[in-house]
């Protein structure tokens, strides 16, 4: 064993940022393999409708998750000091329990309300497990974070291969028990369980020093220090969580959860995948660019084009030959019941593609501090994005049209914010 890893370590590539998002990708990707793998028998224990159930519970915990600890998440590598840096993330786990709380209140009060509003009622019995989900989201988000700042991709990536095991070790499990929905939501919840675990016990292991030197005066210098990712980006991660989550929300309000369910199966196999793989060169860049915004800031243009670049050559073949033989291969791999996923998937392939390019990337406004700009874009999107899927719907189209839409208008704003990043780095 020792011998084949030394052999695969010497294939890694040479250069500190590519070998990192290698070690990264490939963590995310075997994750994921197992995933997409064990989807067929997933799509043959769980029906379109139920998995349109988990597309609505995903939704909102993804619009929600995205500010359970109000962004702060996200400011743990940028302090020179570790102690700031542990300040930073005992404020974000203390952040992340509150908001656990605040929504599990909230959902006790509107429960009734969303269960209307989405036209999931096989939803009312799992809406408790939305705040379990925020939590368990939200202490992975943490200490992710953490790793990052060290640099400990190969802790991360080990991460992601134990949340594709988890989650989809408990789905099967349950699936077999026949219990629908609650299968399938377990199993996320189960996932990420796995992942904050083993990067909490990284922490305490190795950084139990920085930790033990914080104080209530350091957390408050940090809160202040940071207040603008609370203060900006929180709104916008949370405009630009609802713009990309709501189309799922709208398809099972307009057309039902088994539009929902294919919608959501043609995201696992390719969105969910390519958007993680996408994730880790996310947390390389944003590791390589902090780095580049202190000590060679105008070298970040270079960083920045030349991963695009590199992202769009990776994601073609893949796209390509998924949005030729989608409808097909989808009633082959995971019944017949599941055709109108590979439908959608060819109809969303360019858009995927795009999205696949620019989203790593997409912290870079946040990293030179103009969240003014991200917030103006995610509010533009979240206006308009959605609002087709409600046009196509007061029009009565069909919701193969209403998807297309939606992959045109996505296509448009992602070529927007990849021209608006590249401007801005410009002018350093």
């Amino acid at each position: 064993m020792n011998a084949a890893l030394t052999r695969l370590k010497a294939l890694l590539p040479k250069s500190s940022f590519a070998r990192n998002v290698a070690i990264l990708a490939g963590g995310t990707a075997a994750g994921q393999s197992i995933v997409v793998l064990a989807s067929p028998v997933i799509t043959r224990l769980y029906s379109p409708e139920e998995f349109g159930v988990l597309a609505v519970y995903t939704s909102l915990l993804g619009i929600l998750s995205v500010v359970a600890s109000l962004r702060y998440e996200l400011a743990i590598p940028l302090p020179e000091e570790d102690t700031d840096a542990a300040s930073l993330l005992v404020l974000s786990l203390g952040i992340v329990v509150f908001m656990s709380l605040f929504i599990g209140v909230g959902i006790w009060i509107l429960g009734d309300y969303i269960i209307r509003w989405f036209n999931t009622p096989a939803l009312h019995a799992y809406l408790w497990l939305l705040p379990l989900g925020v939590l368990m989201t939200g202490v992975y988000q943490v200490f992710n974070y953490w790793a990052i700042r060290k640099k400990a991709f190969s802790h991360i990536a080990k991460t992601k291969l134990n949340q594709g095991i988890g989650l989809i070790l408990t789905q099967i499990a349950l699936g077999l028990y026949k219990l629908g929905p609650l299968g399938l939501i377990l199993g996320q919840i189960a996932g990420q369980a796995a992942g904050s675990s083993t990067l909490a016990a990284i922490f305490r292991r190795e950084n139990s020093q920085a930790a033990e030197e914080k104080s209530f005066a350091s957390i408050r210098k940090v809160a202040g220090r940071y207040k603008r990712f609370p203060l900006l980006s929180s709104g916008s991660a949370l405009i630009n969580s609802a713009g990309l989550q709501l189309p799922a929300l709208l398809l099972a309000a307009f057309y039902g959860p088994q539009v929902a369910g294919w919608f959501a199966l043609a995201q696992r196999v390719i969105g969910i995948p390519m958007s993680l793989v996408g994730q880790a060169v996310a947390q390389v860049y944003m590791g390589e660019a902090s780095w580049f915004i202190r000590e060679k800031p105008a070298a970040l243009s270079f960083l920045f084009s030349n991963a695009a670049r590199k992202l769009f050559f990776l994601g073609l073949l893949p796209i390509i030959i998924l949005m030729i033989s989608g409808p097909r291969l989808f009633a082959i791999v995971f019944g017949p019941n599941w055709w109108m996923a590979g439908l959608y998937m060819r109809i969303l392939g360019l858009m995927y593609l795009v999205q696949f390019v620019v989203v790593p990337l997409s912290q870079t406004l946040n990293l030179l501090e103009r969240q003014d700009i991200q917030l103006g874009w995610d509010i533009g999107r979240l206006l308009l994005v959605p609002g087709i899927i409600v046009i196509a719907h007061l029009k009565g189209w069909l919701a193969e049209y209403a998807v297309g839409v939606y992959g045109i208008a996505m296509l448009v704003f992602y070529a927007v914010l990849y021209w608006l990043s590249l401007c801005n780095l410009k002018k350093i």
